[in-house]
């Protein structure tokens, strides 16, 4: 019995896939700058996630967003 993979999609899975990843490492830049400026200014409150943890979990919280179709 054979198991696909992700990459056997075909040209559009693949295209999904490389649009995805641009999106995350955009997403992931701006709430990676939002985190260190919130570090910055003291504002992070009682929070023990690092700034990268925090902007990682945020990006993947919001980034599947994007594809969702209707």
């Amino acid at each position: 019995m054979a198991t696909q993979n992700k990459t056997s999609d075909g040209p559009h899975g693949i295209w999904e896939q490389l649009q995805f990843r641009m999106l995350f490492v955009m997403v992931f830049t701006w709430f990676l700058f939002a985190a260190v400026l919130k570090s910055l200014t003291l504002q992070r409150g009682s929070s023990t996630e690092s700034c990268w943890q925090e902007a990682r979990r945020a990006a993947y919280s919001l980034t599947p967003y994007a594809f969702m179709r209707i």
